[in-house]
């Protein structure tokens, strides 16, 4: 006779197991690894009415679990990540998206006007999250995702068709070092690039360290040589009035600020949800 475990009780003994395992999430993953597997809500598991006997789902949640135990990230078991309102594929070939990135395009949507149709190109475009987002607020809009990575414009362009814009986006790969494609000038440039020092990412948690590219999250020059080449070549790429929008590491924001002040007319640094100085936009 199969075992028979409640949805309740199969969450109070994962988020046990992952709790001593270190996992600060433990409710919060196995909540969604359950929700996930048994295709129910939240508030289905307190509702306790769900008997799961099947022994094949069984193990998919206990094998989900075990690999969340030994640090692998949530979002890549589950395959998919919710971003601003959006559902995205995830898995090893990019980033996963940060939940603190979701106000970096709340702050270009807030500089930018209703209906906007003009054009916007996402430097560094990993699976595609910024610039889906930003088309799906700008369905006219041309939009043009970048990307180096082989790996991240195939993950990107996957998620392209699955948000069904791939009508006004385009993923491209392109080296901003070295690339020999001319691009068009825009009226937006948003851009999360690597911006972590080799000792910050090295003090990262084994989620960041051991599953994410480490090309998308570490720079040369203490963690300022992407940020500082974005700089230097967007006032040749933008339109007049043109919007820079970036994403950048806490501690690195006055030294940007300046070398924004000889290109840009205007530039500001927005903290994020934190307080931390994550953002800087400026003004061609």
């Amino acid at each position: 006779m199969n075992e028979q475990f409640s949805a309740l009780e199969i969450l109070r003994k994962s988020s046990t197991f992952l709790s001593k395992k270190g996992i600060k999430s433990a409710k919060i993953d196995a909540e969604w690894i359950i929700c996930n597997f048994l295709k129910i809500k939240k508030l289905d598991i307190y509702l306790d009415k769900h008997i799961i006997s099947d022994e094949e789902t069984l193990n998919k949640i206990r094998h989900a679990i075990s690999r969340r135990a030994k640090r692998e990230p949530l979002q890549h078991i589950l395959g998919y990540v919710e971003f601003h309102g959006i559902m995205l594929k995830c898995d090893k070939r990019a980033l996963i998206p940060r939940f603190e990135t979701e106000q970096l395009v709340d702050l270009i949507s807030s500089n930018l006007p209703v209906g906007f149709q003009g054009s916007i190109l996402d430097f560094g475009t990993g699976s595609g999250a910024i610039i889906i987002s930003l088309a799906k607020i700008y369905p006219h809009a041309k939009c043009l995702g970048i990307d180096k990575s082989v790996n991240c414009i195939s993950l990107a362009k996957e998620n392209v068709i699955l948000n069904k814009c791939d009508q006004h986006v385009d993923i491209i790969q392109y080296d901003w070092n070295n690339s020999s494609i001319y691009l068009d000038r825009v009226n937006v440039i948003v851009a999360n690039p690597p911006y972590l020092s080799e000792k910050e990412w090295l003090d990262t948690e084994p989620e960041v360290k051991e599953h994410d590219p480490k090309d998308a999250l570490l720079s040369r020059k203490e963690g300022i040589y992407d940020l500082e080449k974005i700089i230097d070549i967007a006032p040749s790429l933008l339109c007049k009035s043109g919007l820079l929008a970036l994403e950048i590491g806490h501690n690195q924001s006055e030294y940007l600020l300046k070398m924004l002040n000889k290109h840009f007319r205007k530039s500001f640094i927005k903290k994020d949800f934190t307080g931390k100085r994550r953002f800087l936009l400026a003004m061609l």
